[in-house]
């Protein structure tokens, strides 16, 4: 019986003992080291969406009736150059290194609706990155705006500067509207521009497409090009 207190106090020791020893608890991840800064973690990056699919079901300005001359028909009737020599119009199936051009209907770029267009492709052989097309003379009067709207042409990744120039009556070209950048991922650019600056001048309007850098792919295309005669506009009495 002597044992007996003596085995009760070896095992209330070893529990007392057991209870104060430390507990190791398993570091986090994050935790610095003593006296060293917590690190840094740089967020992982987001993907980029890629762009919307281009829409080509935009149906153009109710505006026939006004209008008073359409470029798409006179294709051929225009001169078109890369700056540097002259292009056959329309031009060879295949052969566009130079630049190319050619009269569209709405069924070539799968539209909704009726409309005649432009293919105008800049000069890919790194040389001239534009084309020109130099339609014949006319008048402008005050109430004429420039109508268009501007594509690439289904499937394309082209990137290009559209723009609208002249040439005066003595042979000068100007180029004093506004450049309309398109991006093959946007919806399409309507284009009404006021060519009032140009009341009472005889020009050969220039329709131009510049490539952005890279020339490859760059199938421009103007959609009902055209000169809208504003009926609600009139010249300001002096």
């Amino acid at each position: 019986m002597r044992l007996f207190p003596i085995v009760m106090l070896i095992l209330i020791t070893a529990c007392t003992s057991s209870g104060a020893m430390p507990q190791e608890t398993e570091a986090l991840p994050f935790d610095p080291a003593p006296g060293k800064p917590a690190p840094v973690f740089t967020a992982i990056p987001t993907l980029t969406a890629l762009p919307p699919a281009p829409t080509y079901g935009i149906a153009p300005l109710d505006d026939a009736q006004n209008i008073v001359y359409y470029f798409a028909p006179d294709i051929c009737n225009a001169k078109w150059v890369n700056s540097g020599q002259e292009l056959p119009c329309p031009g060879i199936h295949g052969q566009n290194s130079s630049g190319y051009v050619e009269f569209l209907t709405q069924a070539d770029l799968g539209l909704n609706y009726m409309a005649n267009a432009l293919l105008t492709i800049p000069s890919q052989d790194q040389r001239f990155f534009g084309i020109f097309g130099t339609f014949p003379a006319r008048e402008i009067e005050f109430a004429d705006f420039f109508r268009t709207q501007l594509y690439c042409m289904p499937g394309s990744l082209c990137d290009v500067t559209f723009s609208l120039g002249y040439y005066d009556s003595n042979g000068k070209f100007y180029e004093p509207f506004p450049d309309w950048l398109y991006n093959y991922a946007e919806p399409s650019h309507l284009i009404n521009y006021p060519l009032d600056a140009l009341d009472g001048q005889t020009v050969k309007l220039t329709l131009i497409v510049r490539d952005n850098g890279n020339s490859s792919d760059d199938f421009a295309v103007w959609v009902e090009p055209r000169i809208f005669r504003h009926p609600g506009v009139t010249r300001p009495t002096p």
